[in-house]
């Protein structure tokens, strides 16, 4: 072995040596947005408004869907979906664990109890045939995250809610532009919701959106959240203008505007992390230990982060010991950042079982999380590749 060989965490030379702050930064903003925002600024429109709208008009039609309503975060946006759906005290709302909190909590908030069911170990999305066995006479709605931006195997879960009348409201918090059979994310359910979270694949800094085809569904949300708005709606509505349900959902305008420069280049941006994340992947793909899921053909996914899983029983090197020897080549790597939510207090406190699931429990030990390269040009995923082949050469 040549000093030139030796791993990095042993002392020799780091295999990624790339300034990595330019290829991974992200949100990517440019002088279009800071213009659109001054241009409210100046207008003295910061916090009332038509750039929401304006906003949903052009997601809606992304999407192809007729009814979009423009929520101050993703949260508010599901929240308002629950509240359309009449879901309340007694109701049941199935969910993963295997997701962020925001996922279930507006179901709780509402007062429902929220079943958490397992993931698909090879997807890490939500297992039909396991949301299925859940179900009983007070199951109300299904909540199908499309993790890390790959869709759920909506067709199954569609077809189980419509047989026993329930609900599907699909979390595309992380699948903005993803597709399942040319149908964009979100589309698909009764209610969509998104977020723009300055992480996500279309950033505005805060906001989100909820999207349906259904006219009442979209009344009930307006009137929740957006009493100015309530006014003119049909009188059955409208009666609630001057008080709405006691909530203010509206989106910044300074957010909107964001958010509609940035879904211009949606795509685009979406397909340099897909080619670049797609690049490791396939080098990864041959490496004892790494499990790399290929969705089918009928599903386009897109990337917010890039999640595999690692086996080490296979390889004898322990996650954490993973890591450390890629953290030393320069690689930013991590361990998956979920905890699971049958395991919260909050959930444990009112009776859920921190023991079930051991699927879900089993797989979230093996997630590795890497990079997605939003603004790299196949440099730095080429050190990537190096990094990993060098340390799987030299165990």
């Amino acid at each position: 072995m040549t000093m030139d060989e030796k791993l990095a965490i042993n002392g020799g030379p780091k295999a990624i040596t790339y300034d990595q702050e330019e290829a991974l930064k992200w949100p990517r903003l440019t002088e279009e947005d800071e213009k659109a925002v001054v241009s409210l600024m100046r207008k003295n429109e910061i916090s009332v408004s038509e750039e929401p709208m304006k906003l949903e008009k052009e997601f809606g039609q992304y999407l192809g869907v007729e009814y979009a309503l423009a929520e101050v975060n993703g949260t508010s946006a599901l929240y308002a979906a629950l509240f359309a759906l009449g879901i309340g005290e007694g109701d049941e709302v199935i969910c993963p664990s295997y997701t962020y909190w925001a996922s279930a909590m507006p179901a709780a908030t509402l007062g429902a109890k929220v079943v958490f069911c397992e993931v698909n170990p090879d997807s890490l999305n939500i297992d039909p045939e396991d949301f299925k066995k859940r179900i009983t006479p007070r199951t109300k709605a299904v909540i199908p995250v499309h993790l890390w931006g790959l869709p759920c195997e909506m067709d199954e879960i569609t077809g189980v809610a419509k047989e026993h009348g329930i609900a599907v409201v699909e979390d595309a918090c992380h699948a903005h532009g993803a597709e399942y059979r040319g149908k964009k994310m979100g589309t698909i359910g009764d209610i969509g919701i998104f977020s723009f979270q300055a992480s996500k694949n279309l950033p505005a800094g805060e906001g989100g959106m909820m999207v349906t085809a259904n006219r009442d569904y979209f009344y009930k949300a307006v009137t929740l959240g957006h009493y100015r708005r309530a006014a003119d709606l049909p009188e059955e509505y409208s009666r609630y203008q001057h008080t709405s349900f006691g909530y203010k959902h509206r989106m910044s305008p300074l957010h909107a505007a964001i958010a509609r420069v940035q879904l211009k280049t949606l795509d685009e941006k979406n397909k340099i992390r897909n080619d670049n994340v797609e690049k490791l992947l396939q080098a990864l793909d041959g490496i004892p230990g790494f499990h790399i899921y290929r969705p089918p053909e009928y599903i386009r996914r897109v990337y917010y982060e890039n999640d595999i899983v690692y086996r080490e029983e296979e390889t004898g090197v322990s996650m954490s010991k993973l890591i450390k020897m890629l953290k030393a080549e320069g690689a930013i790597v991590r361990q998956d950042r979920y905890p699971l939510l049958h395991q919260q207090p909050y959930f444990t406190e009112k009776g859920s079982n921190p023991e079930d699931l051991p699927v879900t429990r089993e797989i979230r030990e093996h997630v590795l999380a890497l990079p997605t390269f939003p603004g790299d040009d196949g440099t730095l995923v080429e050190q990537y590749i190096t990094a990993f082949r060098k340390v799987f050469s030299l165990l």
